[in-house]
């Protein structure tokens, strides 16, 4: 029996539904649709048929190799008329005017604009990483370019880092790339596939929330912008102090939307947004011990991290938002906001509420009470409810996280709070948990300890203030193989004040 294909449905949905059809494009001349990237950011919005047009290839020459290839073509959703061709059926009708294959056809010639202009992103921004000016490739692109997507941005930095470029360069030129399309980001992307701005959603959704943290940010830089002006130091320092709060925006950003984008496939703008948040952290610490000395000669330096700081609202209000909103699902969105307050708030006085999700949550936190109270755990030196084994867990002075053998999250206690961590990481890759610069520190020690190089990795260090031990442990079952690892962290202050020689 013949596969038959629905040539109105996207070409992810149909690699999705059935597999082969990938390779078989990849056959007929389509090689891009291996490549991950394309298929998750491209495949979502492109047909067959509109594939055909991008490639200048006839749609009924693809038809043939697909038919000779096992498949057949739903005939209901392709029809022919007077003008010639074949036509997706929900864009062919006749009428008053007569047919409206012209208007399909006009529809088809704009997205067969997108290989080209993807091509073209890509160039610029190739261009910048080998050192051509901004000023000469960004005249180039307001030639080109009324405005360009978010998806795009996504799409061409992503390919530069898979083409071989090292995500640390492109994290270089992050701040860069916002300068070349500052002002021309917008609907490029299809009408029905635009993502819906952040002000059309309820209150207290989590962009809602994000979104109002930038304009508390925006307002405390131009507060310190005012404060530098004038050379005021303590006011510059008080304002340095509450900028920490960064860390809570950043972390949601990070451990919620960047891990999340990862599961879709969309890799490059998270970990270079990541990196770049991770080098405005260190400005920040670095900035606030040499405040001590003074502003004198380090105000070009200030001028540049809030400008750095500036460009980040942009890229997250630009790009990654709206990139969000492009992938996530209603639940993910529920999700992120039961795991938001574990992050804190920042540059608010309160977080506003999302009637939704607190129903959401109020669900999920009943369902977790009656599976506790009704589980049990036996192990070789006894049983415990789950319920009872939780409390257990939460009254020890440490947090566990467990990565089973494939390097999947799969559980956590986080009692301390020393690193939040969303339930949205579960069952996720331990990789995409983390930024990109820390990835092969992971990747070197599992596989050390899956080789039995070693079994265990400490460190200690000040974090946040507080003195913390991270320590990773290889578990090996009773043959020798092994099975995962935990990540045990704790804060020793008190532990270090107990040992405190008194006077």
């Amino acid at each position: 029996m013949k596969t038959e294909l629905d040539l109105t449905k996207t070409v992810a949905e149909l690699v999705e539904e059935f597999p082969e059809f990938q390779q078989a494009m990849a056959e007929i001349g389509f090689a891009e649709i291996t490549n991950p990237m394309v298929l998750n950011v491209m495949g979502r919005v492109m047909t067959v048929p509109k594939g055909a047009a991008v490639k200048g290839m006839k749609l009924e020459d693809v038809v043939r190799e697909l038919e000779v290839r096992g498949f057949t073509i739903k005939q209901e959703e392709t029809s022919s008329c007077g003008c010639g061709g074949a036509h997706e059926a929900h864009t062919h009708a006749h009428g008053e005017g007569g047919c409206a294959c012209a208007h399909a056809a006009a529809g088809a010639a704009a997205d067969g604009e997108t290989t080209g202009r993807a091509a073209a992103l890509k160039g610029f921004l190739q261009r910048l990483s080998e050192g051509e000016s901004l000023e000469t490739v960004r005249a180039d692109f307001v030639k080109g370019f009324a405005s360009v997507s978010a998806e795009e941005i996504s799409a061409a930095e992503q390919q530069l880092i898979e083409d071989g470029t090292p995500i640390h360069e492109v994290q270089k030129l992050c701040d860069v790339h916002s300068a070349l399309f500052h002002g021309h980001i917008g609907g490029a992307a299809p009408a029905s596939e635009a993502a819906p701005d952040v002000q059309a959603l309820p209150e207290g959704h989590p962009l809602v929330t994000l979104n109002l943290e930038n304009k508390g940010l925006a307002a405390l830089l131009e507060r310190l912008k005012s404060a530098l002006e004038k050379g005021d130091a303590p006011s510059l320092g008080r304002g340095l102090g509450e900028l920490n709060a960064i860390y809570s925006h950043y972390g949601k950003k990070e451990s919620l939307l960047m891990t999340l984008l990862y599961r879709y496939g969309v890799t490059g703008p998270s970990g270079v947004m990541w990196g770049v948040d991770d080098e405005i952290k260190a400005e920040l610490r670095a900035l606030t011990k040499s405040l001590v000395d003074g502003i004198a000669g380090a105000e070009e330096r200030f001028s540049a991290f809030f400008q750095r700081i500036s460009d980040m609202i942009y890229k997250e209000e630009q790009i990654l938002f709206p990139l969000t909103l492009r992938f996530f699902s209603e639940k993910d969105w529920l999700m992120i906001y039961r795991d938001m307050p574990e992050f804190g708030v920042a540059f608010l006085d309160k977080a506003p509420t999302w009637a939704a999700g607190d129903a959401y949550v109020a669900e999920a936190e009943a369902k977790e009470r009656a599976m506790l109270a009704s589980g049990r755990v036996r192990l070789s030196t006894g049983e415990v409810s789950c319920k009872q084994l939780e409390a257990i867990l939460n009254l020890l002075p440490v947090d566990i996280t467990y990565i089973d053998k494939d390097e999947m999250l799969r559980f956590f206690s986080n009692p301390g709070q020393v690193f939040a961590r969303p339930r949205l990481a579960l069952d996720s890759k331990v990789y995409n948990c983390h930024p990109v610069n820390i990835v092969p520190i992971i990747e070197q020690l599992v596989a050390d300890f899956k080789a039995k190089k070693r079994d265990r990795m400490e460190i200690y260090r000040y974090i946040k203030g507080k003195p913390v031990g991270v320590r990773y442990l290889a578990i090996y079952d009773e043959n020798g193989e092994y099975t995962g690892a935990v990540e045990l962290v704790e804060d020793f202050s008190e532990a270090l004040e107990k040992f405190a020689v008194k006077k």
